[in-house]
Formats: C-alpha cells, structure tokens, sequence
C-alpha cells in the first residue's frame, strides 16, 4: 500500500481562533487579541489565504503605539448565533478600554472591523487608533503594489488580478486619515509598523514589492468618553470592483449591512430550528454556532474543508484547508441530520462530479476538486456512501438522487466490495489517525454502514441484483469483523490486524477508533461485544484529570505531556468523547440513560473556545487547545449527538395512552412545573 502524505511549508503554526466570521464565500478568522489571522478570498482555499502576518490593532498613546496583545488582557469574547462577534479588552495601565466587532457583510463580502475605544482616565486623551496589515496577494516573490487611492480616500494592495480595499469610517466620514506604506527586502524586515520616533504616521504615497501598510484614525477623547472608528477590507479581481464594494458598504453604512447581516444568519438558523428539550442554553448555544461554522467551512461549489489553518507539527495532517471526504461526509451528514438538507445536496454533487473528473474518489481534494493525495481509503469511499443513503431517506428526492446513485453510488460501492482482503474479508488501509496500516476495526465498519446504505438505495431504485451482492458482501464482511477482530479473551474488538512478517497478529492497544463499531449502521449498538469494547474504552482512555475526556488511544505520543499513562493516555479528544456520548444514547432504555450524554455535551460546551470553536485536542492538564481550531470533526460530531439525544429523548418520552412520541408541545409541558400540568387525559386530549 503505497500512502502520499502532501507537504506544507514551515510557517509558523498558531492555534486556537477565537472566533470565525463569513459570508459562506469570503471567511476571516481572529484570535483573542482581535487579530486576524486568516482571511480567505474569494473562498476557503490555501491559495486565498490573504493575509502574510496577522492583521493586528493597535493604539497611539502619547506617541507610542500598543498592540491589543501585548498591552491590553482579553475579557471576553461575546456575540449571538449570527457570525458577528465583539470582544472586550482592557489596560489598567493605558486607563483604556477597547471593544471590537468584526463580521462580513452578508452580500458584498466586505470585512469589517470597528473599535470604540474609552477614556478611564482623568484626563484629555489624544489616541489613534490603528491597524497593520501586510497582504500577500500572489505567489512567488511578491511583486506587489500598496497606494492611496484617490476616489476612495483608501489604501489599494494589488497584485496580478487581485484587489484589496483597506478603508475606514470615522466622526469625519469616510476615508484613510492617516496611513503609512513601506516597502522591506524580507519577511522579518521592519515595515509599515515600525513606527519612527514621536509616533508620526507618515510615509510614501505608494511603495512596490513586499509591501505592508497602516492605516490610522485620530480618536480625541475627554475623560470617561467613547470614540468609534471601523475599518474595512473589500476584495476583488479588478480596481473598479473593489471600488464598487467600498461604495455600496458605504451607501449602506455599518448599521445597515449589520442589520442585514444578523436576519440573514438568524433566518438561516431557522431553517434548522428545533425544540432541544432539556438540554441547558450553553449546549443549545454552541449547537447553533456548531452549525453556522460548518456552513462557513462549506465552499460555494460544495466542498466541506475541515479546518482553516495547517496542521501542527508533529499531527498525521498536513493540511485542513482541504476536504477531507472522511470529515466532510460526516459534516454533510450533520446539516442533513439539522434540517440543511441544500448543504448537504451541494456535497454530493460536488463529491460525484470531482469523482468523475478524477476517475475515482479521492481521499483529500482542494476547494475545487482537485486530488490533493492519493486514492481514498476505504473509509473515505464509503462514509459518502453511508451519508448519502441517510440523505436519501430523509428527504426522498428520487430526481435529485438518482443521478448519483447511477454515477456516484455505484461505481464507489463496487471499488468498496473490490477493497476487501481476499484472506481476511477485511478493508485494508491506515487507521482513523492516518497513522499505521492494517485491518481496523473503524475501517470495517465504516465500510459496512456503506455498503449497507448502498444496497438500501439499490433497492429503493429498484436494482434488486446490486441490492442482494451488496448486502452479501456486507454481511461476509460483518461477520470477518466478529471472527477476525473480536477476541473472547480480552472481552472486546482488537482495534487492528497488523502484519508481522507473513501473518497477521491483534493489535491490543485500546484506540477510541473502536468506538465507530456500532455507530455506523453496520453493527447495534447495543450487541454485547460492541458494549463490552465500549466499557474497556472509557476504562482505558478517559483522562483523570481535572480535564476529562477521551483520549485517541492508549500511550498517544502526539502532544504528550507527561509519563503517567494510567492518568492521562493521551491528550483528550472532542470528537472520541463524543462518540462515547453516541453509545449512551443508542443504547438509552430510560430517559435517565440519557444522562451521561448530556454530561458529555455539558463537558464539550465548557471547552468551547471564543465564540464557540471546538479544537481537536486538549491539554490533559491545562485545558487548552493543542490542534487545530475550530475542528470541523468535531463540529460534525457535536451536532449530530445533539439531534440524535433529541431524537432518542422524544421517543423515550411517549404518550401514556398511545405510545406515540412525545410531540414539541407536550415536551414544554413535560419539562413544566408539576403545579401547573393538566391531568394526563386532557394533556392527551388537547395534542
């Protein structure tokens, strides 16, 4: 087995965003100090990540400039469902507080950041706000122009045909008051943030190369006064383009475009409302910002990415600004699952027709379809399968569906039925992790719930022989699972088969991978082989610390902290926690075995970063992030775990009378005050 791992350059890494921001074609992501870190235009994609250093703010006080990292502390990081975010800082010392708003303009695609800043102090204050940004719009060796532009009052970067717009409102309108523009020879020479003694922001009227600028606004202030200045960045493929983006946001003002902005992404989450029961607000507050990441990780032709930066060193990825089919068909399975059935159409299409393109499903394609690596796995072949037979049966779009059945389905589940192991009837390929190679368990049987979903839409489309060859095939392969991968004397699935010379030997490692056995339609959840394997996880992998969690899988080196492998076997992961959460509810009989999911949600909401993005991994001892944020996995994993105890909750809660679930209405009267709840026959009468 021949696996191609792509390469990276060796930028410096940085994790943890504190929020992101959209308009499901332009994204900006920040960290907590109100930098921009990311902003990709025209769409996600690593060649449209714009920005060379992060976008930083910064204020002139008494003609020395402060950055928000360095002199200011984080408060908090604050805002609705909608992608629109504020964050609040102070500084004691400076006798100054600054609140930041960034969002994207719904329909222009304009980034916009203001900042009103607050006097504490006792005295006349006479402060410029300001902000850096250094641009890189062009492979290569930057050949790149930055100037002010005339009409606009703005400061213009291009490069090639790729515009950007850096402009500013304040008390005097619109307009660049101050600006400076530098040219340097390297990446870590001084620039346009260098600023000269006495603070004067003054420069050349434009400057070619590697150039970066900053942009100021005077901001007089009395004492205990506010003063607000906004910035924003309009991109574009030509200069009247990006001229006529500054306009309209103009015409519109910050008011409006917030407006519009806010209904957009409050009717959008209507889409997919529902009652979430008993579940607190915190796990119903990043239920809904769950969803509103993955759309904005989804590109306007249909790809799920599954992240926004690269991968830190030392992880199995190269890359998350990629789709990877493994993530993104599980995302699709998400939205679909939350009522976004168009989300999860435009995946499909967009998986089927870049399959055919290529001649065969990729494991990872960029944001337009292209092969990133090598052909997929068999996991990656048939989590599309398993998610597209599930879109189907939710909505039935016989005209929608058929085309991919015919194109897409079929030939991906004969590649799946090829896949098999003639010895063992097993798929071989890299475990969950991309780590090692083998006969996992994970693989199984996620190619089992695929083959299953493929020979329920052969037979829903009325192919009756691929129906029966598949579902033979899913059975041999149910059944290799159980004899080649269950061993009576450990009371649990081996994670893997791994060759040692000519045979092949169980791998006893606990790995949270097993807890895909019984998850994915293939196996029940609630077989006694798939409980036991359950039970030897959690006992295993739950890190005892004041952390919590599950970790990938016994002695993790990735991010280890320490050597006391019975406490902490590696550091813990959102994604397998919530896969433990998933047993608990396909295994519920009683409402009250509900409860240890709802506490695994209560511990994923409290970990949730900034706006509510949930990493990879954490510290097992400090909690904070050690990948990639926000982790599209997770995400996936968190919204779908939050429909099915829903789901799961309403079904236990049945009418005494007539066994049916419980609808939203009686719900609310469950879960009201006893005092108040009418006797069980009028209740009955009245649903």
């Amino acid at each position: 087995m021949v696996r191609f791992i792509p390469t990276v350059s060796s930028e410096e890494v940085t994790l943890a965003r504190a929020y992101v921001v959209g308009n499901g074609g332009i994204l900006a992501a920040g960290d907590r100090h109100g930098a921009l870190r990311e902003l990709y235009a025209p769409s996600i994609a690593p060649e449209h990540q714009i920005l060379r250093r992060p976008a930083r703010i910064g204020i002139s006080v008494d003609g020395e400039t402060h950055w928000i990292s360095e002199a200011f502390e984080s408060r908090s990081v604050e805002g609705g469902d909608a992608p629109i975010v504020g964050l609040a800082f102070v500084s004691s010392e400076l006798e100054l507080e600054l609140w930041v708003e960034a969002f994207v303009d719904i329909s222009l695609g304009v980034v916009a950041r203001r900042v009103q800043a607050t006097n504490n102090s006792e005295r006349f204050r006479d402060l410029r706000l300001l902000f850096h940004h250094d641009l890189r719009l062009a492979a290569g060796e930057p050949h790149e122009t930055a100037f002010r532009e005339g009409s606009s009052c703005g400061i213009l970067h291009h490069a090639a045909r790729r515009f950007v717009l850096i402009n500013m409102e304040t008390v005097d309108g619109p307009g660049v008051p101050l600006w400076r523009i530098a040219s340097r020879g390297s990446d870590d020479a001084p620039g346009a943030e260098a600023m000269p003694q006495g603070g004067r922001i003054e420069g050349p009227a434009q400057a070619r190369g590697r150039v970066d600028s900053l942009v100021g606004a005077p901001i007089p202030l009395a004492p205990g006064a506010s003063g607000m200045v906004t910035v924003t960045i309009a991109t574009g493929e030509t200069l009247d383009e990006v001229r006529g983006r500054d306009e309209a946001f103009r015409r519109l003002g910050i008011a409006g475009s917030l407006a519009r902005t806010r209904a957009h992404w409050n009717l959008w989450l209507s889409q997919g409302a529902r009652d979430l029961l008993d579940l607190p607000e915190d796990i119903a507050t990043l239920y809904q910002r769950s969803l509103v990441l993955l759309r904005l990780h989804q590109t306007p032709g249909g790809a799920i990415l599954s992240g926004i930066e690269t991968a830190p060193s030392g992880g199995s990825r190269t890359d998350y600004r990629w789709c990877w089919h493994r993530d993104a068909a599980l995302a699709a399975d998400a939205l679909d699952s939350a009522g976004y059935h168009s989300a999860a159409r435009r995946y499909f299409e967009f998986t089927a027709r870049t399959a055919a393109e290529a001649g065969t499903l990729h494991a990872v394609v960029d944001a337009a379809g292209a092969p990133v690596g090598a052909a997929a796995d068999p996991d990656a072949l048939a989590l599309p399968l398993w998610a597209l037979a599930r879109h189907f049966e939710r909505g039935r779009d016989v005209e929608e569906a058929a085309p991919l059945f015919h194109d897409f389905l079929v030939p991906t589940a004969e590649r799946l039925v090829g896949s098999l192991d003639p010895a063992t009837q097993l798929p071989a390929s890299y475990d969950l992790w991309d780590e090692r190679p083998g006969f996992h368990a994970s693989t199984a049987a996620a190619v089992l719930g695929g083959l299953r979903g493929a020979a329920r839409l052969a037979a829903s489309f009325g192919d009756g022989q691929r129906a029966r060859a598949w579902t033979a095939v899913a059975d041999q392969l149910g059944r290799a699972l159980t004899r080649e991968l269950y061993r009576p004397e450990w009371g649990r699935f081996a994670r893997s088969l791994v060759r040692e010379g000519r045979s092949l030997r169980p791998d006893p490692t606990i790995d949270a991978s097993l807890l895909w056995v019984g998850l994915l339609e293939g196996v029940e959840a609630e077989d006694s082989k798939v409980r036991t394997t359950v039970e030897a996880t959690r006992g295993a992998l739950w890190v005892r610390t004041g952390v919590g969690g599950i970790a990938r899988y016994e002695r993790d080196p990735l991010g280890s902290v320490g050597t006391d492998l019975a406490e902490v076997p590696g550091n813990p992961s959102i994604a397998a926690t919530l896969w433990m959460a998933q047993h608990s509810i396909r295994t519920a009989q009683r409402v009250q075995d509900l409860d240890p999911a709802r506490t695994l949600l209560l511990w994923c909401s409290a970990r949730a970063e900034g706006w509510g993005a949930l990493p990879e991994q954490l510290h097992p001892y400090r909690g904070e992030t050690t990948s990639a944020s926000p982790s599209m996995a997770a995400h996936a994993w968190l919204v779908s775990t939050v429909v099915d105890y829903v789901d799961r909750l309403r079904n236990l809660r049945r009418c005494e009378r007539c066994g049916a679930p419980a609808p939203p209405r009686q719900e609310r009267r469950i879960d009201a005050p006893l005092e108040v709840l009418l006797p069980g026959l009028v209740a009955h009468a009245e649903r």
